[in-house]
């Protein structure tokens, strides 16, 4: 019988080692390998159920989740639950992909393809089984396993992947996922004012928030909202490339279950560590003059949790403009009221940044006039680097990918 001991497993180009699927003992033990990275804001319990019940939401039924090991096909599959077994076989890395809607527009027809997408998420090596190209070979095997399904299902699944490094553009652009535009605006949070400003009611735009016009966003505007930005990215992605009109424009559609998969997250670590839940996931601008809308949604992001409010961030996931007609005066009272909203969400949160990924040209010109929130424009170059791995022909550098936004984030 093999063991699973650093020095007697094979390399990674052995015949032997194999992308599978975890068993539930398996994948248990993949959480606990990388809970020491990924979770510090967690007790291990808490973010053992936090795993589970990210299974059990909308965007993971039906096959929406799935999850990936390396591992060694010499090795049985251990149907013990003794967690002393000695005879299971070694989780070499791991991953999972999750599914999403997207839409591809060829350039020569002109026509939009409902496709799908896989985005990436939880790479993990064990430290101990680090540098012997195992991660490296899983990421190979899935970019293979991916493109076997895009041939055998016409194009359609999966059209294309994302994924999003925190380990710079080299390792996984050597496997296809390609670090397209990977820009930010940010914003420090100020201290309470004094009083502080009064909140806008939840579901009102009649308020006295210094801004009239603004409406807090909960979970019950999902829905029509999201069905609202469906159509309005499906008439912008019809269109071609403003400035190349050869290129393949390509899109993850930010519905009702990517968006909710952010906020049931989010929700499940403020209960763990604050004890209760945000009730506000954004904000909506209506035009006094048209009637048009601009609204948001954000997430917290408690890296540090309440101990470490440094670490932690209020991220934008999705910035929506309903009538790119809007006047400037109009849109600059948006962004102003909305990032007001962001600012006192992160506030009571303990959130000391607000960042927006790939702001519209419009959006930052007007977030960067208003002096009181005393933005920067960063280019990420190790962090968070949306990338993109294209099925098709052509290459992923050959695409336009629309609303290259944080909701597609996993």
């Amino acid at each position: 019988m093999p063991t699973s001991s650093p020095s007697s497993l094979p390399p990674s180009t052995s015949p032997t080692i194999t992308l599978t699927n975890p068993t539930p003992k398996e994948r248990i033990r993949t959480w606990l390998y990388n809970q020491t990275e990924w979770g510090n804001s967690l007790t291990v319990p808490a973010y053992l159920e936090r795993e589970e019940y990210l299974l059990s939401i909308p965007l993971a039924r039906n096959g929406g989740i799935t999850n990936w090991i390396l591992t060694d096909s010499s090795f049985p599959v251990s149907s013990s639950k003794d967690d002393d077994d000695d005879e299971e076989r070694p989780v070499l890395a791991a991953c999972e992909t999750l599914r999403k809607r997207a839409l591809v527009r060829d350039p020569v027809s002109g026509t939009v393809r409902d496709v799908v997408a896989y985005g990436v998420a939880s790479v993990f090596t064990n430290k101990a089984f680090r540098g012997r190209g195992y991660a490296g070979k899983m990421m190979e095997l899935l970019r293979g396993y991916m493109a076997g399904q895009h041939r055998e299902t016409g194009g359609g699944e999966p059209a294309f992947s994302v994924l999003f490094s925190d380990i710079g553009k080299q390792f996984y652009a050597k496997h296809g996922w390609i670090p397209l535009e990977n820009t930010q605006l940010e914003y420090r949070v100020r201290e309470q004012k004094t009083p502080p400003e009064p909140e806008p009611e939840p579901s009102s735009s009649n308020n006295n928030n210094n801004n009239n016009n603004i409406t807090l966003l909960g979970e019950e505007h999902l829905s029509e909202l999201a069905e609202k930005d469906e159509a309005l990215l499906r008439k912008e992605i019809a269109k071609p490339n403003p400035v190349d009109a050869s290129k393949t424009r390509v899109a993850v559609i930010p519905d009702v279950d990517a968006l909710q998969w952010h906020l049931y997250r989010e929700g499940f670590i403020c209960n763990a560590s604050f004890g209760r839940k945000p009730s506000v996931h954004g904000a909506l601008y209506t035009s006094p003059s048209t009637g048009s809308r601009v609204w948001a949604w954000f997430e917290r992001n408690h890296y540090g949790g309440p101990e470490k409010p440094e670490k932690n961030l209020l991220s934008f996931l999705r910035f929506v403009i309903e009538d790119e007609s809007i006047p400037d005066e109009e849109l600059s009272e948006a962004v102003v009221g909305i990032f007001r909203v962001a600012e006192r969400e992160a506030r009571d949160w303990k959130c000391s940044k607000v960042e927006i990924w790939n702001p519209n040209a419009r959006v930052r010109r007007a977030a960067e006039a208003a002096a009181e929130f005393q933005t920067t424009f960063v280019v990420r170059q190790d962090k968070n680097l949306a990338s993109l791995n294209w099925f098709g022909e052509g290459s992923a550098e050959d695409l336009d990918w629309v609303a290259n936004e944080r909701f597609e984030w996993c």
